[in-house]
């Protein structure tokens, strides 16, 4: 029993480690105000006519970094009335912790800083667009039987266009092969940036200096091209997993979010990430 309470006491203390020096790494700022957004990672949608029973599926919080306690048990954000929400016991009810990355003071005002350009790197899903039911069909039963990629569920729904979108889901074991393949692949390209370890894939962060906004979303589909990741991974306004926090898609297999590099300890100009991953704009 004391071993056990032991272990868990470490594993906090590196999860707040975890937590406090990412936002550092992103260049946040003592007296700047950081924004969260907690969602529910198994609720469909919210609930029709919520009650205070009910689990609202999303809540958007916030809290100056100079104001964030140490110890991520005791981490409080606020709502927008100051209510303050004890995050680490809405992860362990399923709620998902992402943030902002870029900084604005308001959650609704302008951006006034890039703190990084990143990347979203899914490896847990094949999604293919395909234009006739015969041709999805087909491709359903060719993956299906395809045992390198270890399929474990495919869904194919009909596009208001008339077009079927395929979505197969692999398993854990294909997925880490294909983690371990990506990094040793781009090895080089990711030098020196922040890899953070999801439960489906990577999201790599390069921290910016005196960075443009307005060169933000160029620069952003940009890494999209060279990495085939994500698309929608483009606007300022985009929100992360935040490294400490579970992923609970599936609740029998929690999944901690953690920083499996941290990269250089100066941050990149623009100009140099564009040189140096040889980006197109």
């Amino acid at each position: 029993m004391e071993q056990r309470v032991t272990l868990h006491a470490k594993s906090m203390r590196l999860r707040s480690r975890q937590f406090r020096q990412f936002i550092k790494k992103l260049g946040c700022k003592g007296r700047q105000t950081l924004h969260f957004t907690l969602v529910h990672d198994t609720m469909a949608r919210k609930p029709i006519h919520p009650t205070s029973q009910s689990k609202a599926r999303a809540m958007t919080l916030h809290k100056p970094m100079e104001q964030l306690e140490r110890r991520l048990s005791r981490i409080t954000l606020l709502t927008r009335t100051k209510q303050p929400v004890p995050v680490l016991r809405k992860n362990e009810e399923g709620y998902a912790v992402f943030m902002t990355v870029n900084y604005r003071e308001q959650a609704r005002g302008d951006f006034q800083a890039v703190r990084a350009h990143f990347i979203d790197v899914d490896l847990n899903k094949i999604s293919e667009l395909l234009p006739t039911s015969e041709e999805a069909e087909r491709r359903v039963q060719e993956l299906q039987a395809d045992s390198v990629e270890q399929i474990e569920s495919v869904t194919v729904t009909r596009t208001k266009q008339g077009r079927y979108r395929l979505l197969a889901v692999r398993g854990k074991r294909r997925v880490g092969q294909l983690k371990r393949k990506f990094l040793a692949k781009h090895a080089k390209l990711i030098r020196g940036s922040m890899v953070v370890e999801t439960k489906n894939g990577y999201h790599i962060y390069w921290a910016i200096r005196q960075g443009s906004i307005t060169r933000f979303v160029a620069i952003q589909q940009a890494l999209v091209r060279k990495f085939n990741s994500d698309p929608k991974i483009t606007d300022l306004s985009r929100v992360m997993r935040v490294p400490g926090f579970y992923h609970r898609k599936n609740p029998a297999s929690p999944y901690l979010v953690h920083v499996k590099r941290w990269g250089r300890k100066r941050s990149f100009t623009q100009a140099e990430l564009i040189q140096r991953l040889g980006l197109t704009l």
